[in-house]
């Protein structure tokens, strides 16, 4: 359904390539203009430093509000009591819900990243398994955030505009633009505590400096704590929330 919806708007692509040209082109020059010093970022490459925590700021901008807008447009078609009434457990119709914006986010990374690489990004590989294994354990991170705030909106109704406070929150401390040691000491501390700071250093140590899976084994664990953390606590409340709002009669109110 998804992506019969999205060949129909075929606008859509063409806005979201230029989109990516110009978001490169903006970082290209950006990166010019800055020169950071490498002792701050551990590179004298920003333009390829900061293209990697942009392609990473996508996908985790898609785990954080695929899954509230997927319940927000079935609570304003009066379709959400539905679809917790099928006999699909709603987790899985849940954590299926993003399968298109996941791929839809690769299609864009790829334009994304030809277009770096043309502006002149250096990538070298250094593993394939711990690229994998990260990016893996990220998406389960930030997919448990994305689903706990799409349990809060299932009964509060006003979950959402929580969604972008957190995004920019996660920007700010993620090591995304710049590297977490030059926040002051409290927000540098509080950094250690989200897992986007692990996975952008890890995707940096593989991609940039072609880091071995043992290179980047401190930020894994972190990773896979997160997960194990998270992902549960999501199951939880999305659980806890669809329990609530059926008492209350919650699922066909918008």
């Amino acid at each position: 359904r998804d992506l019969k919806l999205a060949l129909s708007y075929k606008l859509d692509f063409i806005i979201r390539t230029f989109s990516s040209f110009f978001s490169v082109v903006l970082w290209y020059y950006l990166s010019l203009f800055l020169k950071p010093n490498a002792s701050v970022t551990g590179t004298n490459d920003y333009f390829t430093y900061v293209i990697v925590g942009m392609a990473l700021l996508g996908y985790i901008n898609v785990m954080l509000y695929t899954f509230s807008h997927k319940i927000r447009n079935d609570q304003l078609l009066g379709t959400l009591e539905m679809v917790v009434a099928s006999p699909s457990r709603f987790s899985l119709i849940i954590f299926s819900s993003a399968i298109w914006e996941f791929l839809f986010e690769t299609f864009d990374l790829l334009v994304f990243l030809i277009f770096a690489i043309l502006f002149g990004a250096k990538f070298v590989v250094g593993s394939y398994l711990a690229i994998i294994l990260a990016f893996i354990l990220t998406m389960i991170s930030f997919g448990s955030l994305g689903i706990i705030s799409a349990s809060f909106l299932m009964v509060f109704k006003k979950g959402e505009p929580v969604t972008p406070f957190i995004a920019a929150f996660f920007a700010l401390l993620g090591n995304v633009f710049f590297p977490t040691k030059v926040l002051p000491p409290i927000l540098n501390t509080l950094s250690l505590f989200i897992p986007l700071p692990y996975s952008a250093t890890a995707f940096r140590k593989i991609m940039v400096d072609g880091a071995t899976f043992f290179d980047v084994l401190p930020e894994i664990q972190a990773l896979t704590i997160f997960s194990i953390i998270l992902l549960p606590i999501a199951l939880i409340s999305l659980n806890f929330s669809i329990k609530i709002a059926r008492k209350y009669g919650l699922l066909g109110a918008y």
